[in-house]
């Protein structure tokens, strides 16, 4: 007999988005004409997705407020190095009932958020190889893919939005109703990143 101890778990950032932001980000997504976004990959089960919200004029105070949340997270996660963190790309996410979106994670980006806008079902599921896993490489032990997959499914949280690292796996599993709405966003490092005296750094500029 065994005890055993889960340790080391990842962190992911929840926000509140303010009641008027809500509103207002709800209304935009509901007036886009969906019909004419195409589907992920032009596959019958999966949702759509537009690709540059972020240079809409209407969702500056949305993009300010995330840029505030993750200046948050970086103080937090002792990111000293890096001056700021600035959203590189914003867009907007609908799914209707019986489609889903497939495990990825998310390139040319460090920190990546969900907001979760409309709807109730669709959870985002979060996994990551075990560590047990990765035994494989050495041949000690055979597995089928993900039987020790580190999952945590995340419910549909109205007006909440969720920072994680871009290279963490996760999904959407079916939605059960008749639509589900998120805006997702990336990031990048932005301004002066590293430390000068020590020749170690770069200024970017993130648009």
């Amino acid at each position: 007999m065994f005890e055993k101890h889960d340790v080391l778990p990842l962190s992911l950032y929840e926000f509140e988005i303010p009641a008027a932001l809500y509103v207002k980000t709800l209304k935009q997504c509901e007036d886009i004409n969906w019909n004419e976004v195409p589907k992920r990959s032009n596959k019958p089960e999966q949702g759509r997705s537009t690709s540059d919200f972020h240079r809409d004029e209407e969702c500056q105070d949305l993009k300010n407020f995330i840029e505030q949340c993750l200046e948050e997270v970086r103080v937090d996660i002792k990111a000293h190095t890096i001056e700021k963190i600035a959203v590189s790309q914003l867009w907007a996410n609908k799914s209707v009932k019986d489609e889903w979106h497939w495990g990825h994670t998310h390139n040319w980006s460090f920190l990546t958020g969900i907001i979760y806008i409309k709807g109730v079902t669709g959870n985002t599921w979060f996994s990551r190889q075990s560590d047990y896993d990765k035994l494989i490489s050495y041949s000690i032990r055979q597995s089928e893919e993900g039987e020790n997959l580190l999952i945590h499914k995340q419910a549909p949280k109205l007006g909440s939005m969720f920072i994680f690292p871009s290279n963490l796996f996760h999904s959407v599993d079916e939605v059960k109703e008749s639509e589900r709405i998120t805006i997702s966003f990336n990031s990048f490092p932005t301004g002066t990143l590293g430390n000068w005296e020590n020749l170690g750094s770069v200024k970017l500029n993130v648009e």
